[in-house]
C-alpha cells in the first residue's frame, strides 16, 4: 500500500492511479481463485484419503473377521464339538460384519457385497448355534448384546433373504427349519414369545444403509414382499416362519396384528406363489384372514405402476379360495363372498373387461398404456370358474319350508269370450282403448251413478293378479319346520352378483357378458332357473306389495342386499326373455308362472312410477340404483313386448289408473322433465287414447311452426301416372314435406281439374300413392305368409337406386303420420320394430317365416347329435335363379353346427334374416321417415299399436259384443252412448241417456 502511494507521489496521473487499481483488483482475483482451488483440492484428496482408508480399514476388517473366523472353525475341528462362544468374541464379530455392510464399494449396489454377505451368514450361524447350545437363553447366547444391535442383525437376515439367514430367525421365535410340514400348536416359551413379539410390531433399517441418510423402517413382511416379488423360485423359508408367528402368536392382537400384514403386504404381490405343502395351512388362516379389517391404504406401493394392490388381493384371495372351497362350509361362505365383494367394489373397472388394459397418466398430456399381467388375468377369471359352485351352495331353495310358494293359477282374461287371445285380455281393441282421463272427472266426484258404472267396467277391473286360494301354510300359526333358504349365503352372493353386474355392465362393449349370461342361463340341479329362485327369495323375505309402495330403488347402493336381489333378477329375467321360446313361457310356465310373471309387472310398475313420475325433481340418488331402476325399466319393455305379441296378462295390468293423460300431455308439452322421461321409459302406463293424442298433439304443435306462415308447396299430379309424379314431384320438395302440399291433378284430357286442394285431394293423393308405392310387385317390399309388408333383401338386384327409393318411401309415411293420414300399408311386426328402433331377436322370426323359426326351434331342442344334420354356419339364399350361400361368421362354411354350439348357429341365422339382410333398406326407409316425422315420438308405441296408427284399426267396435256381458242389470245401456266422450267448452254439464226423458245433470262436471 505505501508503495503504491510512493509511485503515486512521484507525479503520477490520474490515468496511471486506475492502472495501478485495476492490477491490484486482477491479482486479488488470482489470489482468491488460487485459495479456492486449494480448498477443493484438499477437499478431494480427503475424500480420495477417506474412500482409501475405508477400502484399507474394510479389507482389515475383512481380514479379522476371517482370521477370526478360520481360528473359530480350527478350534472347533480340535475339540471335535459345538460349544458356546463367549460374548466377548462373539460381539465383535457381529459389530464387524454390520459395519463392514455399511461400507460398500458401489453407491449403486442396492443389495450386501456378495464377500460381505457370505461372512455375514457364517457369523448369523454362529449366532444360531449359540442360541441352541445355550437353551433358549439370551444371556447365555448373546452376553450382553443389545436389542437394538440384534434387531440390526435380523435386518441383515431379511435383507439377504436366504435360507442360513432365515433359520437363524426361525430358531430365535422357536420354528424348527428342518420340518418340512407346518408349525404345531405347542406352546412356546417366553424367550420364544419375546422375539415373536419384535418380529410381529418392530420396524427394521435395512443394514446397508448407514444411519445418517435415515434409511426407512420396514416391518418383516415388507422384507418378504420384497423377496417375494424379487425371487424367481418359491422360497419356503419365508412362509415356515410367518405362518410360524401367526400360529404361535401370543395373543390374539398379536395374530390380528400379524394377519393384517400378511393380507396388506404379502398377498398383494402379484401371481404370489404359495408351496404345496404351506398351502394348506393357509387355507386354514383363510377364514380368520377376511375377518380382518381391510384397510387398502396401508398397503405398499404396488409393483406394478398403474395397477393398484386391491387387484393383486383379490386375484391371490380368489386363488387361495379356489383350492380351499372344496373343503369350506356353507358357514364360512358368507364371510368369502362379503370379502370379495368389498374389493370389486375398489379395483379398476378394467380388471374384467375383455382388454385388461389400464392407463398410467404421467402428466396432463401423456399417458402409458399398462398390461394387466396374463398370471392375474387367468386368477381373476377364477370368479367365473367358481361361480357355478356358489350359486349350488347359496342359491339353494327347500320347497318344504316356504310359506309363500310361487301361485300357479292363470291371469283370468277380460274377455273371456272373444275370439282371439289378444282380445281375451283387450290387447286386440287397441283403437277402442278409450281414454280414462275424461271418466276419471266423473269417477273423482263418486256420485252414485259413476261408482255402479265403474265397478261394474271389465276396464277397470283390479291390475293385481288374482289371491292364491289360502292354505294352511298361507296361515299364522303354520311354522315351517326348515328353512327354505340359507339367508346369509344366499344374500352375500346376491350381493356380489349385483355389485359384478352395476361395475361391469354388459351394455358396456368393452366388458364381457359372460358372468350375465351364465346366471341368466343357470339351472340347479332340481332344474329350477336361477330367475326363479331370485323370485321365489324376494315374494318369501318381502311383502310385495308394500315393497312396491314403499321402495325407493333409485337411491339404494350396492350394499342394499334388496337393490342387489332386484337388480341381478331384472338383468338375467331380461336376458333370458331375448331367447326364451313363447311356449316355454305359456305352456311350461318357465321361468316363472304367468301369474307371477304378472306380480312381477305390477310390483315393478309401482316401482317405477314413483321413480319417474312422483319423485321430486330435487330428490338425490345413488349410481348403482340408477342403474337398478334402468335394468327395472328394460325388463318391463321386454316383457311388454311380449305381452302385446301373445298376451299373458290383462291390459290394465299395465295402465296405472292414477295417471292422468291431460296432466301427462301438459307436462310433456311443457317440456317437463319428469313427463318426458315417463314417456320415454314407460309409455304404456298410458292407454293407446292418450297416447294418440298427445302424439297427435305434439304433431299439431310441429305443423303450426311450420305450415301457419309459410307459403304452401304446390305440385301437380297426372291421373294415371300417380307414382312416377309423385316420385319426381316430392324429390324436389323433399326438404319441405313439412310444410302443406297442395296437390292439383290433371286429368286424361291433360287439363286442370277444377277445385281447390282443402285437404281433400292432398289425401286422396297420399293415399293412392302410399297403395301403389308399397305394392309388392314393385319389387322394394315382399309380403310374408300373413300378406304384411317388409323391405325386399333383393331389392338392389331390381332397383339400382333403391336406397334413395326406401328414403322416398320412408318420407311418404312419415307424411302420412305428421299429417295424421292413415293409409292401406300394413307391415310385418318385425319391420316396424326396426322402424321403432328395436334389434329383432329369435321370437320375432315367426312374423317373418313361421317354418323357419319352427326348424330352428326343432335344432334347439334336438336331442340326438346334431352334427348328423350336416349343418354349417351358412345360409342359402336365391336371387333371382342363382343360389349363393352367406357365411353367419367368418369361415362359417368350414364350420360345423354341433350340439355345443347350436344356440350361436340359432341365434346368428335369426339375426341374419331379422336384421343383417334388410338392414341397408331399413336405415334408408328410417331416414326418410325422420325427415319429416321425429321418430322418438313413435317410441311411446309398440309394433301393434303402431300399424294402428299407420293404416287404422281392421275392424270397428262391435257395441252388440259388450251388451253381451251385460248382467241384466242395465249398466251398459247407460254407458254404451258414453264410448269416446269428449267434454267440450259448451258443455253444460247433462247428459241424456238412453231410456231417459229428460237431461242428466252431472255433479262437478
Amino acid at each position: 500500500m505505501f508503495r503504491r502511494d510512493d509511485k503515486l507521489k512521484k507525479g503520477g496521473t490520474a490515468r496511471s492511479r486506475t492502472d495501478i487499481v485495476e492490477e491490484a483488483r486482477k491479482l486479488r482475483m488470482e489470489r482468491e481463485k488460487r485459495r479456492y482451488t486449494e480448498r477443493h483440492v484438499i477437499a478431494v484428496q480427503a475424500v480420495v484419503r477417506g474412500h482409501l482408508a475405508r477400502l484399507s480399514f474394510q479389507q482389515q476388517l475383512r481380514e479379522d473377521v476371517d482370521r477370526k473366523l478360520q481360528d473359530i472353525a480350527t478350534l472347533k475341528q480340535m475339540l471335535q464339538k459345538e460349544f458356546i462362544l463367549p460374548s466377548s468374541v462373539i460381539l465383535p464379530l457381529v459389530s464387524s460384519v454390520l459395519f463392514v455392510a455399511k461400507l460398500r464399494r458401489s453407491k449403486s449396489t442396492t443389495r450386501i457385497d456378495a464377500t460381505d454377505a457370505t461372512k455375514f451368514e457364517h457369523v448369523v450361524g454362529l449366532l444360531q448355534s449359540n442360541w441352541i447350545l445355550s437353551g433358549d437363553s439370551y444371556p447365555a447366547a448373546f452376553g450382553n448384546m443389545s436389542i437394538a444391535t440384534l434387531k440390526h442383525v435380523l435386518a441383515g437376515c431379511f435383507q439377504l433373504g436366504s435360507a442360513q439367514t432365515l433359520e437363524f430367525v426361525e430358531a430365535l421365535v422357536g420354528c424348527h427349519s428342518t420340518s418340512t410340514r407346518p408349525p404345531s400348536a405347542h406352546t412356546l416359551t417366553v424367550p420364544y414369545q419375546a422375539m415373536i413379539k419384535i418380529l410381529t410390531y418392530d420396524t427394521f433399517a435395512p443394514i446397508d444403509q448407514p444411519w445418517w441418510t435415515m434409511p426407512p423402517r420396514l416391518e418383516f413382511t415388507v422384507f418378504m414382499r420384497h423377496a417375494l416379488i424379487a425371487a424367481q423360485a418359491v422360497n419356503v423359508s419365508w412362509w415356515r416362519l410367518v405362518l410360524h408367528l401367526v400360529q404361535h402368536a401370543p395373543s390374539p392382537d398379536d395374530k390380528s396384528t400379524i394377519l393384517h400384514a400378511l393380507l396388506c403386504n404379502i398377498l398383494t404381490v402379484p401371481n404370489m406363489r404359495v408351496p404345496p405343502t404351506w398351502l394348506t395351512q393357509l387355507h386354514q388362516l383363510w377364514p380368520a384372514l377376511v375377518t380382518v379389517p381391510l384397510d387398502l391404504s396401508r398397503c405398499p406401493p404396488s409393483p406394478i405402476p398403474g395397477i393398484p394392490c386391491s387387484v393383486f388381493l383379490l386375484a391371490n384371495g380368489l386363488e387361495i379360495l379356489q383350492t380351499s372351497l372344496r373343503s369350506s362350509t356353507t358357514e364360512t361362505l358368507p364371510q368369502d363372498l362379503a370379502w370379495i365383494s368389498q374389493l370389486l367394489a375398489v379395483i379398476p373397472e378394467e380388471s374384467f373387461s375383455l382388454e385388461p388394459l389400464t392407463w398410467m397418466h404421467i402428466s396432463t398430456s401423456h399417458s402409458v398404456p399398462v398390461m394387466y399381467p396374463p398370471a392375474v388375468v387367468a386368477q381373476l377369471r377364477i370368479i367365473h370358474l367358481q361361480m357355478r359352485q356358489w350359486c349350488g351352495e347359496c342359491f339353494t331353495v327347500n320347497p318344504e319350508g316356504l310359506r309363500r310358494p310361487l301361485s300357479t293359477v292363470v291371469p283370468a282374461p277380460m274377455f273371456p269370450e272373444a275370439a282371439t287371445n289378444e282380445d281375451q285380455y283387450g290387447f286386440g281393441y287397441i283403437a277402442q282403448q278409450g281414454s280414462f282421463s275424461i271418466l276419471r272427472r266423473f269417477w273423482k266426484k263418486k256420485t252414485q251413478w259413476t261408482t255402479k258404472l265403474m265397478q261394474n267396467l271389465n276396464l277397470f277391473k283390479s291390475e293385481r293378479p288374482p289371491r292364491r286360494p289360502s292354505t294352511a301354510q298361507d296361515s299364522p300359526s303354520h311354522v315351517p319346520d326348515v328353512a327354505p333358504f340359507r339367508n346369509a349365503a344366499f344374500t352375500s352372493l346376491v350381493r356380489l352378483c349385483g355389485l359384478f353386474l352395476w361395475r361391469w355392465k354388459s351394455t358396456d362393449k368393452k366388458n364381457s357378458p359372460e358372468m350375465l349370461s351364465f346366471l341368466s342361463f343357470y339351472r340347479s340341479a332340481h332344474g329350477t332357473s336361477l330367475v326363479t329362485t331370485l323370485w321365489t327369495y324376494f315374494q318369501e323375505t318381502h311383502d310385495v306389495d308394500a315393497t312396491a309402495q314403499s321402495l325407493l330403488l333409485e337411491r339404494a347402493a350396492p350394499c342394499d342386499p334388496t337393490a342387489c336381489l332386484l337388480l341381478t333378477f331384472a338383468l338375467t329375467y331380461n336376458n333370458l326373455l331375448i331367447v326364451l321360446h313363447d311356449n316355454e313361457m305359456h305352456e311350461q310356465g318357465f321361468p316363472l308362472p304367468l301369474a307371477e310373471v304378472e306380480r312381477v309387472v305390477v310390483f315393478f310398475k309401482h316401482v317405477l312410477y314413483r321413480r319417474y313420475w312422483l319423485a321430486p325433481r330435487t330428490q338425490t340418488t345413488h349410481p348403482f340404483g340408477e342403474y337398478a331402476v334402468d335394468a327395472a325399466t328394460w325388463l318391463l319393455q321386454s316383457l311388454y313386448n311380449r305381452c302385446s305379441r301373445r298376451p299373458f296378462s290383462n291390459v290394465t295390468s299395465w295402465i296405472v289408473k292414477d295417471l292422468d293423460g291431460d296432466d301427462m300431455l301438459e307436462s310433456v308439452l311443457n317440456e317437463d322433465p319428469k313427463g318426458q322421461m315417463l314417456l320415454r321409459q314407460m309409455p304404456y302406463l298410458l292407454p293407446y287414447a292418450d297416447r294418440v293424442r298427445l302424439f297427435q298433439a305434439l304433431l299439431k304443435l310441429e305443423r303450426e311452426r311450420h305450415q301457419e306462415m309459410a307459403p304452401p308447396c304446390r305440385i301437380t299430379i297426372r291421373r294415371g301416372y300417380v307414382l312416377e309424379d309423385g316420385l319426381t314431384k316430392l324429390n324436389a320438395i323433399r326438404r319441405d314435406l313439412k310444410k302443406r302440399v297442395q296437390v292439383h291433378f290433371i286429368n286424361e284430357a291433360g287439363t286442370e281439374e277444377v277445385g281447390i286442394d282443402a285437404g281433400g285431394l292432398f289425401k286422396e293423393f297420399w293415399t293412392e300413392l302410399s297403395q301403389m308405392a308399397f305394392d309388392p310387385h314393385y319389387g322394394l317390399f315382399q309380403c310374408s305368409d300373413d300378406h304384411l309388408l317388409f323391405p325386399n333383401p333383393m331389392s338392389s338386384q331390381v332397383h339400382s337406386n333403391d336406397t334413395l327409393l326406401f328414403e322416398f318411401l320412408g318420407s311418404i309415411l312419415g307424411k302420412a303420420l305428421y299429417e295424421n293420414i292413415v293409409v292401406q300399408p300394413k307391415f310385418a311386426r318385425f319391420f316396424l320394430s326396426k322402424l321403432l328402433g328395436n334389434h329383432n331377436h329369435i321370437h320375432d322370426l315367426p312374423s317373418l317365416d313361421p317354418e323357419l323359426y319352427k326348424n330352428l326351434m326343432f335344432l334347439k331342442g334336438y336331442e340326438g347329435n346334431v352334427a348328423d344334420l350336416g349343418l354349417s354356419f351358412t345360409i342359402g339364399q336365391d336371387c333371382f335363379g342363382v343360389h349363393k350361400e352367406v357365411d353367419l361368421l367368418p369361415g362359417g362354411s368350414n364350420v360345423g353346427v354341433t350340439n355345443d354350439n347350436r344356440f350361436r348357429y340359432i341365434h346368428l341365422a335369426a339375426n341374419y334374416y331379422l336384421n343383417v339382410q334388410i338392414r341397408h333398406q331399413s336405415a334408408a326407409f328410417l331416414a326418410g321417415l325422420s325427415d319429416v316425422v321425429n321418430v322418438r315420438l313413435l317410441h311411446m308405441f309398440n309394433e301393434p299399436e303402431l300399424q294402428v296408427l299407420i293404416s287404422g284399426s281392421p275392424s270397428a267396435f262391435d257395441v252388440e259384443v259388450m251388451l253381451q256381458y251385460d248382467d241384466g242389470r242395465n249398466h251398459f245401456e247407460c254407458f254404451v252412448p258414453c264410448i269416446g266422450l269428449e267434454v267440450g267448452d259448451d258443455f253444460d254439464g247433462r247428459v241424456l241417456f238412453p231410456g231417459q226423458a229428460h237431461w242428466v245433470a252431472v255433479e262437478g262436471a
